[in-house]
């Protein structure tokens, strides 16, 4: 009985094993696939970003502003309501605080106005930092891409000159009469 007992023993203990095994596969696997991708960046939007950080500001339409900093991670800054004249190209002036730069606080849209003179003009609020990867700000480009051809190309058919072919009717035939309005007193 002994030997049944030690071989018993030994079956539960290696059937133990490979069940703890197993049960570690899984949860390594699912924690693999719970991971974000090696180009995903973290989604935890930041407060601020330090200003010595930042290596450099894109603006991409009247809603979006993204910043890169010097260790090459990307934030987009969404502002809580669209910026009237900020668009590609426009200078912006932000107040640094502590060297920082924060969200709620205001930014400035300057105009140029000649070679080294700017106009300032609207002040807006920014929004919150939220940290995107590299292809999540090739989308978000192409988006706004997109939307900036559509505005152009609805406003240039709006107000377009279009002509078309029409037919005359024959020259012997009377212009069909016309009724009077009436006059309600």
């Amino acid at each position: 009985m002994d030997d049944r007992n030690c071989i018993l023993a030994r079956a539960a203990t290696v059937s133990a094993a490979v069940l703890l095994v197993a049960l570690s596969a899984a949860i390594a696997a699912q924690r693999a696939e719970d991971a974000p991708e090696a180009d995903e960046a973290p989604r935890e939007a930041q407060i601020c970003l330090s200003h010595p950080t930042i290596k450099r500001t894109r603006v991409l339409n009247d809603l979006n502003i993204v910043f890169i900093t010097r260790d090459n991670a990307i934030y987009n800054n969404q502002l809580p309501r669209k910026c009237p004249s900020l668009n590609r190209g426009s200078v912006v002036s932000y107040p640094i605080e502590n060297r920082r730069i924060c969200a709620g606080g205001s930014f400035q849209v300057l105009w140029q106005a000649g070679a080294n003179n700017y106009i300032p003009t609207f002040v807006c609020m920014l929004g919150y930092f939220v940290p995107i990867s590299e292809s999540e700000l090739e989308d978000l480009t192409a988006a706004t891409d997109a939307s900036r051809d559509r505005r152009l190309r609805r406003r240039s058919r709006r107000e377009a000159v279009t002509t078309e072919p029409v037919e005359l009717p024959p020259a012997d035939t009377a212009p069909p009469a016309a009724v009077p309005a009436s006059v309600d007193d």
